[in-house]
């Protein structure tokens, strides 16, 4: 099938994006522990990874699981999954960072210590802070859209997709500035121009499916995207830059998933990255994070020059993320998804570790 056949794009693509995110956060660490600001872009904000990366779990979400539309049986099941690819992992890494800020308190902003912000943060709830966990603040609207995503197994079709998008219309109207919600912390993120990019994805994977759309030039049209937005804010502010890289990441994709591409030598470590994206996701700063301050304590710095420094202490903490992802990942996913199937939650045919 279709789908089958440009998986491999699909998850090349999803690994080039969890790099990209490490990578943007390299610039940022190496802001903070050698005042170098590594490719430019340390004071950019977002870089648009994360865009692409929701839109492209809306796809997979939608080309999954829209043959369950309407099957309430599929409720319970998704959820379980969905999050036991999330919490376990997420929970195991909080787990070990936590302690941090208790041990050394200068770690942190001193909010981390408090008891509500770390059931908070283990649960992924909204909070006016980024939970203990910083990068985690993008699995919050991950299993938010999990959420709103299983209407459609409960609902009817009609029914959910109207609630959708009456919900993604006054979000649109929001960020542009027609109206104006209530300043409150639950508010801000409900209408967040970041829970517009998972639902492109799903807009792309429908599009793909009714349409004879696709070809290599909505690749390059989407990203092309990418570096004009960067061009343009350095140093500015860019008006509705989150929509026109929803807009980008929307290109970007068609073009992605329409290719057939096949697994060449090239594309096969973007291809592991894209399977071990949640670890790199979550590890990739307290990673970084050991392997900067090993290099400002050998003063690698005065040996080999800042870039050669920075890029040596990305790639060796991406290294450390991709083992975390073959260790501790993998067993753990594998584990969890036995014990669920044991206790009869989800069909033992069905568990498996799906994107």
């Amino acid at each position: 099938m279709r789908e089958k056949q440009n998986l491999v794009a699909v998850q090349a693509a999803r690994g080039a994006a969890v790099v990209l995110v490490m990578l943007f956060h390299a610039s940022q660490v190496s802001d903070h522990y050698f005042a170098y600001n590594y490719l430019g872009v340390s004071g950019m904000g977002r870089s648009g990874a994360y865009t692409f990366f929701f839109a492209l779990t809306g796809y997979l979400m939608f080309t999954l699981y829209r043959h369950r539309f309407g099957d309430h049986s599929a409720f319970g099941p998704f959820l379980i999954k969905r999050f036991a690819r999330i919490y376990p992992l997420y929970w195991l890494i909080t787990a070990a960072v936590v302690p941090m800020y208790f041990i050394v308190p200068s770690f942190g902003f001193g909010y981390e210590r408090k008891p509500s912000v770390i059931v908070e943060s283990l649960l992924l709830w909204p909070q006016q802070n980024a939970p203990i966990l910083g990068v985690a603040w993008s699995l919050t609207y991950v299993v938010w859209f999990y959420l709103i995503f299983s209407l459609f197994f409960i609902m009817k079709r009609r029914a959910a997709a109207a609630l959708v998008v009456s919900w993604l219309t006054l979000i649109v109207f929001n960020a542009l500035g027609w109206i104006h919600m209530k300043n409150s912390v639950l508010i801000n993120f409900l209408f967040n121009e970041a829970n517009l990019e998972f639902f492109a994805g799903v807009a792309v994977a429908y599009a793909v499916k009714r349409w004879r759309i696709g070809g290599l030039w909505w690749i390059a049209a989407g990203a092309l995207t990418y570096p004009l937005l960067w061009m343009l804010r350095l140093g500015q502010q860019v008006p509705s830059s989150d929509l026109l890289y929803t807009l980008g990441s929307a290109l970007l994709l068609v073009g992605v998933v329409t290719w057939q591409a096949q697994e060449t030598r090239w594309l096969k470590p973007l291809v592991y990255c894209g399977n071990a994206s949640y670890s790199i996701l979550l590890a990739s700063l307290p990673m970084m994070s050991v392997t900067f301050k090993l290099a400002r304590g050998a003063h690698l710095i005065k040996y080999l020059g800042p870039a050669a420094t920075v890029t040596l202490c990305f790639l060796t903490g991406l290294l450390l993320c991709l083992l975390v992802y073959r260790f501790v990942e993998r067993p753990l996913l594998t584990t969890v998804m036995r014990q669920v199937s044991a206790a009869g939650w989800i069909s033992s045919r069905k568990a498996v570790t799906s994107s």
